[in-house]
This record gives C-alpha cells, structure tokens and sequence, in this order.
C-alpha cells in the first residue's frame, strides 16, 4: 500500500534503535521493504525518548505508531500491540493532510 501513503502525500518511515545491520537482516527476512528504515542507535533511544517510547531502564522501544504533520507535531501516536491495520493508518494521514 505505499503506493496510496504516497498519494496522500505522506512519507512512511521505519524507525528502531537497532543498528543498520540489524535493520539490513530484518528487511531481507521480509523479502525487502518499500520504506526508509532509520537507525535511533545513537545516542541509543534519543529520538524515541523524545516520543515517550523509550524504555531506559530495559533499554529498549515501545512498539508504537507516530505520524507526524508536515509542521513537525505528532497528530496521532498509538502504542501498536500486535498487527497494525494499515487502512487505519492510511486513514489518518489522509484526515491529517486535508
């Protein structure tokens, strides 16, 4: 469904604390992915601490879903407990872009 992110002007973007080797292993496991994938490695969990997902004391992420509007303010943030529904979250970026 990148095709339809893209068309409602929206950039999917994959985002761990995971090394860009780990990220390379896990993107071949899937057969590739269509997306960017950003490494949070160091300093380790910084972006995510700043989204309240870091985990310092375990020393790692909550699983979680952010978008962001173009202005840079996170319009809707879920913590993502098994599958996301990816129409869900097409849906929102399009409500966000109108």
């Amino acid at each position: 469904m990148i095709d339809r992110f893209n068309e409602a002007d929206t950039q999917v973007l994959g985002v761990s604390i995971d090394s860009k080797h780990s990220h390379k292993n896990w993107a071949e496991s899937l057969g590739g992915v269509s997306y960017p994938l950003l490494q949070d490695f160091h300093p380790k969990g910084s972006m995510a601490a700043s989204y309240g997902t870091y985990l310092e004391d375990k020393g790692f992420t909550t699983r979680s879903t952010v978008i962001v509007d173009k202005q840079g303010l996170v319009q809707y943030s879920v913590l993502a407990n098994g599958e996301r529904v990816i129409s869900e979250l097409l849906a929102e970026c399009k409500k966000i872009n109108e």
